[in-house]
């Protein structure tokens, strides 16, 4: 395999997901070489024993690479599936009629099964249902107890447990399922960073999965981080308190364009993004971003530009999905993603700053900007932030500064959460003590780092009382 060259610290983060085409620890650690800040592991697909001895490689080739690398547990939610059909799949012909069965796990005489009982009661005449990621089309006819009658207005061939998907409809089904409560169970005992949760509806939603990670962890384990995946209309509706509970949020665009109009998605990214921003909350954008690059050695312009786009947004990160999962370049992807976002960092462009106000404020954020306004003025290399629990370099990165945020933990835990912000460099140090002694001991560790150089001065800002939580807002410049 051809080596990768060593890259530095780019400020938008890349988010990869790891599946058979990356299952060889030689190709994982080319890939962290690459770029890759955030593993994630998909459980939608593949096996609990073989996501997790995926990521043990991971880990590994982490380990040997002296990369730190977040992993993020996807779960799998409760996404409507058709049930099991022909291995050859099921053609469907413009115009034709063709009946769903609800409550059907497998086919039946050539109709479609849908193990959602209670399917039938829920769709009315007229109602489209989307398959297979919205490439085919029906339309419903008419309702007749559990079988549907519907005619195929875009029509192809449907396959097995391919996704299913009523626009119109706010369907009554369960959020959060037996395997999504089994695998983070898993996910917790295999010490992830982050998890993902799937077809968020509301706030609710959000505070139930914290209480249930508590309740699993305990006082013994630090919990992962909690991000909102928005993909359904009610999250659009219901996004400002989901935002509160949120740790983190991702703009799905896959469902998110099935679940409402696909030409309002852009707008609706944008959106997202700055009230992400406001909020002082990491934001990922996911969903086809290079995923021409599945097939292909290089992206089309358009999804360069979308990439670009993203990076001007100053959203946290870009994630890879099937480009890096199943793909045929997954390395050659994290390595594109990240030429991009190079490009781009590098450019007029991405100095157009987003909201940066902070009248009115918690204390936190006005130290934040002040940290920010500070460094500009005295031309500092770098901003320093020590932090236990990741709010305080999360502060500093709303205001989207220029430089490296280098944010000094004593916390594993926080420091691999913290891949997922914007502009943050996380460092290690063991044992919290002194934030003097945490800034002496972290410019050492910088100072060994080759992928960066560090000269003149930084701002340190020292978020925490040593021993306690609490801010004790200390500004102030350092020689280097």
């Amino acid at each position: 395999m051809k080596k990768t060259k060593d890259r530095g610290v780019n400020r938008t983060k890349i988010v990869a997901t790891l599946g058979p085409a990356c299952n060889a620890e030689g190709t994982l650690r080319e890939m962290l070489k690459a770029g890759m800040d955030v593993a994630r592991v998909n459980f939608s697909h593949g096996s609990a024993e073989t996501n997790f001895a995926l990521l043990a490689k991971l880990r590994s080739a982490a380990a040997k690479e002296k990369r730190e690398v977040a992993v993020m547990q996807d779960l799998q939610g409760a996404k409507l599936r058709v049930g099991r059909l022909p291995d050859a799949g099921l053609e469907l012909l413009d115009g034709s009629t063709v009946v769903l069965l609800a409550g059907a796990s497998s086919a039946e005489d050539g109709l479609i099964p849908v193990p959602y009982v209670t399917l039938a009661k829920e769709v009315k005449r007229g109602d489209a249902i989307l398959l297979s990621d919205g490439l085919l089309e029906l339309v419903v006819i008419a309702v007749e107890g559990r079988r549907i009658l519907t005619k195929v207005e875009v029509g192809g061939t449907l396959i097995s447990y391919r996704g299913l998907t009523v626009p119109n409809r706010a369907l009554a089904i369960e959020g959060f399922t037996d395997k999504d409560k089994a695998d983070l169970i898993l996910g917790i005992n295999n010490n992830v960073d982050m998890v993902a949760l799937s077809f968020v509806r509301t706030a609710e939603d959000v505070q139930q999965l914290k209480k249930r990670i508590n309740r699993l962890c305990g006082d013994s384990i630090e919990p992962p981080q909690v991000i909102v995946k928005i993909e359904k209309r009610e999250a659009i509706d219901n996004f400002d308190s989901i935002l509160e509970e949120a740790d983190a949020v991702m703009v799905a665009r896959g469902d998110l364009g099935l679940e409402t109009a696909f030409e309002r998605v852009p707008v609706m990214q944008k959106e997202l993004i700055a009230k992400c921003l406001v909020a002082g909350k990491p934001v990922v954008v996911a969903t086809h971003m290079l995923s021409s690059m599945t097939l292909k050695p290089r992206p089309t312009r358009a999804e360069a530009s979308d990439v670009a786009n993203a990076v001007i947004d100053h959203a946290d990160a870009l994630m890879l999905s099937e480009e890096t999962a199943m793909g045929r370049y997954p390395v050659r992807s994290v390595k594109t993603m990240a030429d991009i976002i190079e490009a781009t960092e590098e450019s007029s462009l991405d100095n157009l700053k987003p909201e940066r106000d902070s009248k009115g404020a918690p204390t936190q954020l006005a130290v934040a900007a002040g940290a920010v306004e500070l460094a500009r003025q005295v031309k500092a290399a770098a901003i320093l932030v020590t932090t236990r629990s990741g709010y305080s370099a999360r502060a500093v990165a709303r205001f989207r500064p220029e430089i490296p945020i280098m944010a000094v933990t004593d916390s594993v835990r926080v420091q691999k959460q913290l891949q997922l912000s914007w502009g943050a460099w996380p460092i290690y140090v063991e044992g919290y003590t002194e934030p003097d002694k945490m800034v002496k001991r972290a410019l050492q560790i910088i100072k060994k780092d080759k992928r960066i150089s560090l000269s003149g001065q930084v701002v340190v800002v020292s978020g925490l009382k040593s021993g306690r939580s609490g801010w004790d807002p200390t500004v102030r410049v350092v020689k280097v």
